[in-house]
């Protein structure tokens, strides 16, 4: 029977290819024996490439070149990039392309023949450290694929259905694809599983689970041209490929790609060969149902494989249940999940393999509903990976229909997607959205939004509310004094506390750096209660951040400045309420801070006056309408050893304004850069004037923690210096403490290359800070300016008095002078001179001037430089 089997094969198909050739060359010329078929060939292996001597090569290219040899073509290969191969047959330079997969697009334009070539599908290769299990792991990825084809085009399609935002990139040709993934300029590319098994290795790439779009590749022509040539190549691969011993698998197994013909059911050629034999006269009619079904055969195999492939590979949970919601099939994902082997799910329950899930419930519910109306039904279900452990995933299910031949509803088919990570990106997003990351309260954003709910509220209610604007008094100069880490300690504290203090139902918010503000809600029936009632809180928040923090075992004390304003009944928007609170705030600094300021509609002018300031401090530095004035420093023989230059702004209409009121707003704007800039290019020019430079005194000017902090800092004053020709030496730069003790890694080399100037540092309202007497040995100092505080209150006040004799002593023991300010009455002069202060400045000696009338006639100087 082998033998009338492979007979009555044979003689079929012969007997239909004949056929076929016979209709085709009756409709089209024969091709000419002596004109050589031009062959387009791109880099494709192992299904294409052109060989060393010139001629085609690979799978595709090998069983060619043996139709050749058996039909007598003359081959002429073009070589060609992908794109340019498909542009040079549309144009009809060359006359046929292998290795073009078919979609119904380019059926449209080209000539393809019967019998499948080649069968493959898409697969994504990636560096091994890249994780992609989905196409949803695609999300903000760069995937390379080859320009125009059937990988680009689904790939793309495949982002815009599923959502995902990836940047798809093209290139001409397969090689590129895979260089761009191994020089981490793209993340994965996109190819045929022939040639990326084949290239991947080579550029340290691997393989992901993701696997789609299964291809059939052809031998293909220009629309309408050739059909000799395909049906020639038809008949060739019809026949190979139904023998296993054929060429064509020689060559599939020379170039590692060896396949396994499909089999014929035995049944079918008994009934074939008694066909055969007992009607002869429809042997064709046989042959062409044979064909059919064959054909019918391997497509039912190859979308089995295909289904059962896309089935495995997709990262979704899938399972069908019967209508008694029993389940029939689980795909591997599912078992994996849920750590089950497919016999423990098949033909149970939900409820016989999760029986201590809670949402049981919502599952049958949904389950039954869908056997009742039918249609589509989407659930959002918590479920425990494995029925023993205690791990909650989130899981979105789509649940459909199943329908049998009568269209009558069989059973369920679910598709479950696992969002639990997602769902925690999104818990993420919205806590770094609405919340501090640093106290983990309230931020603005979420403040803002309550306030408007609080607003919309006390339209429809009696109930009155307030709102606290809390900021911490002098913790800038404790955060450059400890650095960031115990500054943000603080705020955590700070934070905590306030939320102790007030009640469960109140708001505490942290808006930025060292603000906070409190939404008091449910103050009481009438305005005057509640007003009563919101200073109570507020002053109960005052003294409980006064009382001291523990950090690292150290105390630390901080107040608080507080602006209180009420809610007047939808009248005010939440940026008023902000406002004005912070309006009240400010109140409470100017009035010596540590205190509690409840919002009057009188502020508003001040806090627009204040605005108008920081306005004019910007036209002032345009206008030149600031003006240097001097105030020297005296020995104990009343000699000018020093001096200190002092700003002074005369306003065109405001007249002399004081520094006390300009200099803190210009620090917060950040106009005091562009005023400190200004003030060193006219101490220099002043050291150059005759009446100066002559003289062998230094002169000290102030320098802002942000001026100093500018990263060209340096290279200004060398510039300055330069253009001026001011000598370096006699130049003083009076700098905080805070901006000495901050970050001395970084302060250091830029005190070292000042000083390699000549310039000297001089420490500014010394003992006020939190300064580091330890750390003072490190820095390059020239000298100590005690703060006028602690001078006007010697001798009299025994603590101020122990710390002038404590940096005397220490600054002798360092070998830094020392300069008093604000020296006012001879007792505190007689004072310091008697404990070895070095120079005294104050209003005893001489009133500040202006630099153009210095100095005096009568005026003492040393000889001596200091």
């Amino acid at each position: 029977m082998t033998f009338w089997r492979r007979y009555i094969r044979q003689y079929i198909k012969r007997s239909l290819l004949a056929i076929g050739l016979l209709a085709s060359l009756s409709i089209n010329t024969v091709w000419a024996d002596d004109q050589p078929i031009r062959v387009g060939i791109f880099d494709n292996a192992p299904n294409l490439l052109l060989s060393e001597d010139g001629r085609p090569a690979g799978i595709l290219g090998d069983v060619l070149q043996e139709i050749a040899r058996r039909e007598q073509w003359d081959l002429q290969a073009v070589e060609c990039e992908w794109q340019t191969c498909i542009d040079k047959l549309q144009r009809g330079e060359i006359d046929l392309l292998p290795d073009v997969d078919y979609t119904p697009e380019r059926a449209l334009l080209y000539g393809f023949h019967e019998v499948p070539a080649l069968h493959n599908w898409s697969q994504v290769y990636a560096d091994p450290g890249t994780k992609i299990y989905s196409v949803l792991d695609m999300e903000g990825k760069r995937i390379v694929a080859l320009t125009a084809s059937v990988q680009y085009i689904f790939t793309k399609s495949l982002l815009n259905n599923f959502g995902v935002h990836a940047t798809l990139l093209s290139v001409p040709n397969q090689e590129s694809a895979f260089a761009l993934v191994a020089q981490k300029q793209a993340d994965a590319v996109v190819s045929s599983h022939y040639y990326g098994e084949t290239h991947a290795p080579r550029y340290g790439l691997v393989a992901t689970s993701l696997m789609y779009e299964p291809t059939r590749s052809f031998y293909v022509a220009k629309k309408h041209y050739h059909p000799q040539i395909l049906a020639t190549i038809d008949k060739h691969l019809a026949a190979w490929q139904d023998d296993p011993k054929s060429v064509y698998y020689s060559i599939l197994q020379r170039w590692g790609k060896a396949q396994t013909p499909s089999q014929i059911p035995v049944q079918f050629w008994w009934g074939v060969a008694a066909l055969v034999i007992l009607l002869l006269l429809t042997l064709s009619i046989a042959a062409l149902l044979k064909s059919q079904v064959a054909r019918q055969t391997r497509h039912i195999k190859a979308r089995e494989i295909w289904l059962n492939t896309i089935l495995e590979s997709v990262d979704a949970f899938i399972y069908i249940k019967d209508k008694n919601f029993r389940y029939k099939y689980c795909n591997h994902k599912a078992n994996d999940f849920l750590g089950l082997r497919p016999v423990d799910m098949i033909g149970r329950t939900d409820s016989e393999i999760f029986t201590n899930h809670a949402g049981l419930t919502n599952i049958e519910e949904s389950d039954q509903r869908i056997l009742n109306q039918g249609g589509r039904v989407v659930t959002e279900d918590g479920l425990v990976s494995l029925p023993e452990h205690n791990d909650p995933r989130s899981l979105v299910t789509v649940k459909l229909p199943l329908l049998n031949a009568e269209g009558k509803i069989s059973g369920i088919c679910g598709i479950a997607t696992d969002i639990t990570e997602l769902k925690a990106a999104r818990d993420t997003v919205h806590q770094l959205a609405y919340y501090d990351p640093l106290t983990k309260l309230p931020n603005r954003q979420l403040l803002l939004a309550k306030l408007d709910q609080t607003l919309l509220a006390s339209q429809d209610s009696d109930a009155n509310s307030a709102v606290l604007f809390i900021d911490l008094d002098d913790f800038k100069k404790l955060n450059d004094a400890r650095g960031h880490l115990t500054g943000d300690i603080l705020l955590c504290h700070v934070g905590e506390r306030l939320q102790s203090v007030v009640r469960s139902y109140d708001t505490v918010a942290r808006i930025g750096g060292d603000e906070f503000v409190v939404l008091l809600t449910q103050l009481g029936p009438t305005h005057d209660i509640a007003i009563n009632k919101a200073m109570y809180i507020a002053e109960k928040i005052r003294i409980a951040l006064c009382q001291p923090f523990q950090i690292d075992g150290q105390p630390f004390w901080s107040g608080a400045s507080i602006g209180v304003t009420m809610l007047h009944g939808g009248k005010q928007s939440t940026e008023d309420l902000l406002r004005e609170a912070d309006t009240a705030m400010y109140r409470s600094k100017a009035a010596g801070r540590n205190r509690v300021t409840l919002y009057q509609t009188s502020m508003q002018s001040e806090t627009e006056e204040r605005l108008s300031l920081e306005r004019d401090i910007t036209q002032a530095i345009n206008d030149q309408q600031f003006e240097i004035y001097i105030q020297p420093q005296f020995n104990p023989a009343r000699e000018v050893t020093g001096a200190e230059l002092l700003i002074r702004w005369r306003h065109p209409e405001r007249g002399m304004v004081p520094p006390s009121l300009f200099i803190p707003i210009a620090e917060q704007t950040g106009a005091i850069v562009r005023i400190g800039e200004w003030t060193l290019l006219q101490a220099c020019k002043a050291l150059m004037l005759p009446r100066i430079a002559n003289a062998s005194y230094p002169i000290s000017i102030n320098v802002s923690p942000n001026q100093f902090n500018e990263p060209n800092f340096v290279q200004q004053v060398k510039r300055t210096l330069l253009d001026t020709g001011a000598p370096a030496h006699r130049l003083i730069f009076e700098i905080t403490e805070g901006v000495l003790i901050h970050n001395l890694q970084e302060t250091l080399p830029r005190m070292a290359d000042l000083a390699m100037l000549g310039i000297r540092f001089s420490i500014d309202d010394f003992g006020t800070g939190y300064s580091n007497f330890s750390s003072l040995k490190r820095l390059p100092l020239f000298e100590l300016k005690i703060d006028q505080s602690l001078t006007q209150d010697t001798p009299h006040d025994p603590d101020s008095t122990v710390i002038v004799k404590l940096i005397l002593a220490m600054a002798e023991q360092l070998g830094i002078q020392v300069v008093a300010e604000g020296v006012e009455t001879t007792e505190q002069a007689d004072f310091l001179l008697s404990h070895g202060c070095q120079a005294l400045q104050g209003y005893l000696f001489m009133r500040p001037m202006p630099l153009s009338v210095w100095p005096p006639d009568d005026l003492k100087q040393t000889t001596t430089p200091p």
